[in-house]
């Protein structure tokens, strides 16, 4: 059967998790929480299950998305729920790009975007970091031509953790009025800075969240897109009336409810596990990049023996391509996590000395 051009041009989007074998592995590779929901949101699953409720198709979304505009400081109408940030992305660029068009994009980053870009047949336009890590706001403005039809901004970029300042954002809205600009922001939690603000006064804004990271609920995929009401009407029309389940819906509603777990995970990741793996890395003399989110670039001088140690000793870490392919990225998690990271990899830097740092 023949397909389109321009998927049979594309190479497939595989996350490496041949890795994950279960047991006792610290999985520090996707940047999920290392902690389940609280109690009462397994309840909450675990009632709606009973109920029998499963066998009818999903509904009731609205409730959730008036907590949502709550939790994000928005309007109910400003909210629309997906399938994961994955289908976020997705649902916004068939909105928005058509063949030939042009997005541009800074890379290293969230490598699904160009990716959904591909099957469009869109073509993604990159700047890219520069060797420190930090946002090159002047690029992306350079980057812009009259064949531009959208503007990707992540904020905390993934994998260099490098956070787009509110000023930067507003910099490139107001630059390209007509040119729609999407902030995608799946590791708000760990950083409160956010682009939802704005949305009312720029209305080329869009903003894509996901409930994988700090909610820990990475296996209900759940994300949502924050929005004008207008444009939100319009991306109705590209996700199907079912795409969410119900179980992440019950799951999401419970956690917006129970929040006090999340905050107390975000402050141990970020005050105090965070800062100890800095210290060490410090201390040892090896190469990283802090970043703004739970996560951490960081550089080596054998990658693929380094991620090797470390999943020997049961660590799993996320090894990089080019054009950063002398680093791995490190989820942050709890204290007793990241302390099992620290002696592993003291370890690993005694046998390999100077070179491996």
């Amino acid at each position: 059967m023949k397909v389109r051009e321009a998927i049979t041009r594309m190479g497939t989007y595989d996350p490496p998790l041949s890795a994950r074998t279960g047991g006792d592995q610290v999985l520090l590779d996707f940047n999920e929480s290392t902690v389940p929901p609280a109690p009462e949101v397994i309840q909450a699953m675990v009632e709606w299950l009973q109920k029998g409720s499963v066998k009818e198709y999903p509904r009731g979304y609205e409730v959730l998305e008036e907590k949502l505009a709550a939790y994000s400081g928005v309007r109910a109408e400003q909210v629309m729920l997906t399938n994961g940030s994955d289908q976020a992305l997705e649902v916004v660029l068939r909105a928005l790009l058509d063949a030939g068009d042009e997005m541009v994009f800074t890379r290293p980053g969230f490598a699904m975007i160009p990716h959904i870009a591909e099957t469009i047949g869109a073509v993604t336009v990159y700047t890219d970091y520069p060797e420190d890590m930090t946002f090159p706001l002047e690029a992306v403005l350079a980057a812009v031509t009259p064949r531009t039809r959208l503007i990707v901004l992540i904020s905390p970029n993934n994998p260099t953790g490098t956070p787009v300042a509110q000023s930067e954002v507003v910099r490139v809205l107001e630059a390209f009025p007509q040119v729609p600009v999407l902030v995608d922001e799946a590791y708000f939690e760990f950083t409160g800075n956010t682009a939802a603000g704005l949305i009312d006064k720029y209305d080329n804004l869009v903003v894509t969240r996901t409930f994988s990271k700090a909610f820990a609920l990475a296996g209900l995929r759940l994300g949502y897109i924050l929005s004008g009401g207008e444009f939100i009407r319009e991306l109705h029309k590209v996700r199907g009336p079912f795409d969410v389940n119900m179980m992440a819906v019950v799951g999401a509603t419970a956690l917006l409810e129970n929040q006090d777990g999340v905050r107390a995970y975000v402050s141990e990741v970020m005050e105090r596990a965070k800062p100890m793996v800095e210290r060490f890395f410090d201390q040892e003399g090896v190469t990283y990049f802090k970043g703004a989110a739970n996560f951490m670039l960081v550089r080596t001088g054998n990658v693929e023996q380094a991620t090797t140690f470390l999943r020997e000793h049961s660590i799993l870490v996320r090894p990089q391509k080019l054009p950063i392919a002398d680093c791995f990225r490190l989820s942050v998690g709890r204290e007793v996590e990241m302390q099992r990271f620290v002696e592993v990899y003291r370890a690993y830097l005694s046998t390999v000395g100077n070179g491996g740092r």
